[in-house]
């Protein structure tokens, strides 16, 4: 499998949190330190840029339209119509030095977002916050380095979670009505692998992004086994996504590596598998 390059944007520097959003089959991604927020549509090729004036880690569709974002100073609703942003709330106001990166929503429409510190060193300060339909923020996790990807299964009976630079993926027994997480356990650990972004296909088969790796892998979810390696033309790919009308169509960001490659850019490969549709976040 080879991924095509589909999009590079000019000064890009960290391109993350790839979200389709199947109503319009177009691809919501981000440009973290730059604080922008992308939508690209693939029919005619254009890439819409938003600026929302703050480090932003994730943008998810809201299931009655507009977008919620996981941002360096907490969560916001955002109106890409008129470019107005409404704050909710920051649950690490009072550690300025984190910001939020990865976010994902669960199958009930919960948002999970996890914090991480801004500049080196990578300790162990971040947490995992999960944002319910009544906008009520709970801390799930704590002592996280860099949090990162979030996928539930079909049955949403189990949850997966990246900490980057503690180089482990790890799952939960989930409990989709309270959004209650059980029975931690490294489900996969990495002697030098980063695991970064990834998403689920409709087999239940985890698709991850390994920066610094050059490449995305997909496991199985029942034993670990490694199902599938797709080798980038880049080094540091953040995250993956499937879209596409039929969503057969994996989209992958990618970081800028110090002018090396094409950082910052957007790659497309059909993996042969299709994925599932994007859990929107809907609220009260």
């Amino acid at each position: 499998m080879n991924p095509e390059l589909v999009l590079h944007v000019n000064d890009s520097i960290l391109g993350e949190g790839p979200v389709w959003d199947h109503r319009v089959n177009q691809l919501w991604w981000v440009d973290i330190p730059r604080g922008l927020v992308y939508c690209y549509d693939p029919e005619n090729e254009e890439n819409k840029t938003y600026s929302v004036g703050q480090m932003v880690g994730a943008a998810i569709p809201c299931e009655e339209g507009g977008l919620i974002l996981a941002l360096e100073n907490g969560f916001a609703f955002f109106d890409p119509k008129n470019h107005q942003m409404k704050p909710i709330f920051d649950p690490e106001s009072n550690i300025p030095t984190n910001r939020f990166n990865d976010a994902k929503c669960d199958p009930k429409g919960r948002l999970w977002a996890g914090t991480m510190r801004t500049d080196p060193p990578r300790d162990a300060v971040g947490s995992l916050y999960c944002l319910d339909s009544d906008l009520k923020t709970t801390k799930k996790l704590s002592g996280i380095k860099v949090s990162n990807g979030l996928a539930w299964t079909s049955k949403a009976d189990k949850m997966f979670y990246i900490d980057t630079r503690n180089n482990v993926i790890m799952s939960f027994d989930y409990e989709i009505e309270t959004g209650n997480i059980y029975d931690r356990s490294d489900f996969l650990t990495f002697d030098t692998l980063l695991p970064d972004g990834m998403c689920i296909d409709e087999n239940d088969n985890l698709w991850v992004a390994f920066y610094s790796g050059a490449s995305v892998c997909c496991f199985d979810t029942r034993n670990g086994n490694k199902l599938e390696q797709i080798d980038m033309p880049v080094a540091n790919p953040t995250s993956c996504a499937f879209g596409g009308k039929v969503l057969d169509t994996l989209y992958i960001t990618t970081a800028a590596n110090d002018g090396k490659d094409d950082g910052g850019a957007l790659f497309a490969v059909k993996p042969g598998v299709k994925g599932c549709k994007t859990n929107f976040f809907k609220y009260d």
